[in-house]
């Protein structure tokens, strides 16, 4: 029986934006449909960049579409200031002229849409329901997806007669498809949109007819406006030739060059025909070819219409449109909530190495960083632990063990510059990083004093390089968290006042100073080792936080962690108990479940891994994961609410060069598949926006 779709659509909205910076703060802007928050950003760039959101939106409806400006403000006479250049809704651009700005100054009032955000406020599009086309995906029985609303797009079959122009602009083109979704273009003349196509595998002809002044030279250009890479599937666009008015241009032609990036004249090279890195080919076309008696070129289209291009979910991305990670997080009660107002959880693998004397996470001698967190990707892991310590952000520290044959893009680069390009990758991809403070000098561990801070390596040294990873990321939402600082134990202390030992204090100066410069992490915090209640593992002794919890300046941020370890890690009385495993529960519970379950704040288990060489760490691990995944009280049903996430976590460790656990790889670099269908159950299903 046909019925009428009612369904949802998967749609694609790109903020073009830039701005300035106050007092050390980014304007930052809240992205709503009909008056919901579906994501946020912060723009640190003066240049334009683009944000990328995916949403679900109703489908075949109009929507109202808000760009909403909320942190204005002027410090010392330095004004902080967003500007948007335009927006993208499913390949359709729309500029700020073709809103209307609602002011939320002091003055108020509605006004004609502008460019420039300087007074708070929404800059708000009025979008019709062509926009938003039922997908296959969720279209009912007998439904029949809307067409996308289009400005001269090329047409199929007798409806390209219907088109009209002096001139007729065709490219020809192909592509491949990442996730589901083939390279899309945007073609405009002398930076105004005439239309747009989406390539398929096979090269084909998109014509599209302009009007254009006589006797002019003009500028055509060919934008390529969604490039990405998902789970090690690039997404790409290849130009064969632009003709115009029946003049042919080759892309390597000398009046074709390629503006990568923004369409702002930087970054210009020779023209190409493969437009990596999103970008712009611009034909300076010869006024020659614009008479008043231009005839027409013969209108050769695709035998498949350009269609509504439709994304992975993933929200926002900073890289010039082409990244597919999500947009920030932060807390509520016991839950990491998404850009999208989802509660997700970050189930991800450590990928230690870097602290250490190589300066470089292990296993990049014998494959790429991309292989490598694309294996990652596949097995599941939505997020990555990426230690470091004071020493590898040391000027000038260059990484060893690494084979460059296998990792050219490294070749060259600093430990940190390495850092630069596997985080680049992890926005490209849709991972995530938390970033984690792992030891102060170089070498294996914990710090061997218990402590976040050396002589060599004072509390000072170690706040100013949180600050400088937080602004050099600022502008990179795959960087979600900061773990502050791995494994506080020993001397350690929480709460008692002593400036030397108290960690507690110690993690609020050091949070707020990373807030001070970037408000969008979750700031992660471990526990120490003892309390007046006991002994725990290094790092997982959270017994304070019942009398003296953290408190950051900013609210909603605060994830507290624990490193929760098998019987074959030390002998703590709870593993000889009678009922082992099944007092586990109690175990976990009292130590940080109950954080948790009394939804004071979100935990994440830093690290926990086995060699499962035993019995009793199989059977550790099998209840690790179950109460992890919600199964507090051990009756084999999850515990959580209707729509609650379980508890997050980073597996240790990825490569197997951890003595204690080995790893996710075998020791010649397979996949341990024990370990895989052991942790799987608890991996999160779904996307983080």
């Amino acid at each position: 029986m046909a019925t009428t779709s009612t369904g949802l659509t998967k749609s694609k909205i790109v903020v073009n934006a830039y701005g300035t910076s106050s007092d050390a703060v980014n304007p930052h802007f809240r992205l709503m449909i009909d008056g919901k928050d579906v994501g946020q950003a912060s723009v640190g760039s003066a240049e334009p960049k683009a944000y990328t959101f995916d949403v679900d939106v109703s489908s075949a409806q109009a929507h109202k579409v808000q760009v909403v400006y909320d942190n204005d403000d002027v410090n010392a006479g330095s004004n902080r200031d967003l500007g948007i250049k335009s927006i993208v809704i499913n390949g359709h651009t729309l500029s700020p002229t073709d809103a209307s700005y609602e002011r939320h100054d002091d003055a108020g009032g509605t006004m004609a849409g502008q460019e420039g955000l300087w007074w708070n406020g929404a800059l708000s599009f009025s979008t019709p329901a062509s926009l938003y086309g039922a997908t296959p995906d969720t279209a009912t029985s007998g439904s029949t997806p809307a067409a996308p609303e289009a400005d001269s797009v090329a047409t199929g079959g007798s409806d390209a007669s219907a088109a009209t122009g002096s001139s007729t602009i065709t490219i020809n083109a192909r592509g491949t498809a990442a996730a589901g979704q083939n390279a899309h273009f945007t073609v405009l003349a002398d930076g105004k949109k005439i239309g747009e196509g989406t390539a398929g595998t096979e090269s084909k002809d998109f014509s599209f007819k302009t009007d254009l002044a006589a006797d002019q030279a003009h500028k055509v250009q060919v934008q390529y406006d969604n490039d990405a890479t998902v789970n090690g599937q690039d997404r790409n666009l290849h130009v064969g030739s632009v003709t115009i008015n029946g003049h042919e241009y080759a892309p390597t032609d000398s009046a074709v060059s390629y503006d990568k990036g923004a369409l702002d004249g930087k970054d210009v090279i020779k023209g190409q025909a493969d437009l990596w890195w999103n970008g712009t080919l611009v034909v300076e076309a010869d006024k020659g070819l614009f008479t008043s008696a231009s005839a027409s070129a013969p209108s050769t289209t695709p035998s498949t219409p350009p269609t509504t291009p439709t994304a992975p979910v993933t929200t926002p991305s900073t890289d010039s449109g082409t990244g597919s990670s999500g947009g920030y997080l932060h807390t509520e009660g016991s839950q990491i909530v998404d850009s999208a107002g989802n509660n997700v959880k970050l189930t991800g693998v450590n990928w230690f190495g870097a602290e250490g004397y190589a300066f470089a996470p292990q296993g990049l001698w014998q494959d790429s960083y991309k292989n490598i967190m694309n294996q990652m990707q596949d097995q599941g892991f939505n997020t990555i632990r990426l230690p470091w310590s004071d020493a590898m952000l040391d000027s000038g520290r260059m990484p060893t063990g690494i084979d460059y044959s296998k990792n050219p893009e490294l070749q060259g680069k600093t430990s940190l510059e390495v850092f630069d390009k596997i985080i680049d990758y992890a926005d490209q991809t849709g991972m995530k990083i938390i970033l984690d403070h792992h030891r102060s000098g170089d070498g294996a561990s914990a710090n061997e004093n218990g402590l976040w801070y050396t002589s060599q390596y004072p509390e000072s040294k170690m706040i100013e390089n949180w600050k400088m990873l937080a602004q050099r990321y600022a502008d990179n939402p795959s960087v979600v968290a900061a773990d502050l600082h791995n494994e506080p134990h020993g001397q350690a202390t929480w709460g008692d006042g002593n400036q030397a030992t108290d960690w507690k204090a110690a993690a609020e100066r050091i949070g707020n100073a990373v807030q001070s410069v970037n408000p969008n992490w979750l700031l992660i915090v471990e526990g120490v080792e003892n309390s007046s209640e006991g002994t725990y593992w290094w790092g997982g002794n959270l017994d304070g936080v019942k009398t003296d919890p953290v408190d950051f300046n900013i609210d909603n941020k605060l994830v507290y962690s624990v490193h929760d370890y098998p019987p074959s890690m030390a002998g703590f009385g709870w593993f000889n108990d009678p009922s082992y495993p099944n007092n586990m529960k109690d175990i976990w519970t009292d130590a940080w479940g109950w954080i948790v379950q009394k939804d004071i704040a979100p935990v994440l288990v830093g690290e926990f891994g086995t060699k499962l060489e035993t019995s009793q760490d199989k059977q550790w691990l099998d209840a690790m994961v179950k109460y992890m995944d919600g199964d507090y009280n051990g009756d084999g049903k999850s515990d959580l609410a209707a729509g609650d996430q379980g508890v997050s976590f980073t597996y240790w460790a990825w490569s197997p060069g951890s003595g204690d656990t080995g790893g996710i790889m075998t020791d010649d670099w397979a996949v341990n598949t024990a370990k895989m269908h052991a942790i799987e159950p608890a991996l999160f299903d779904g996307t983080i926006a």
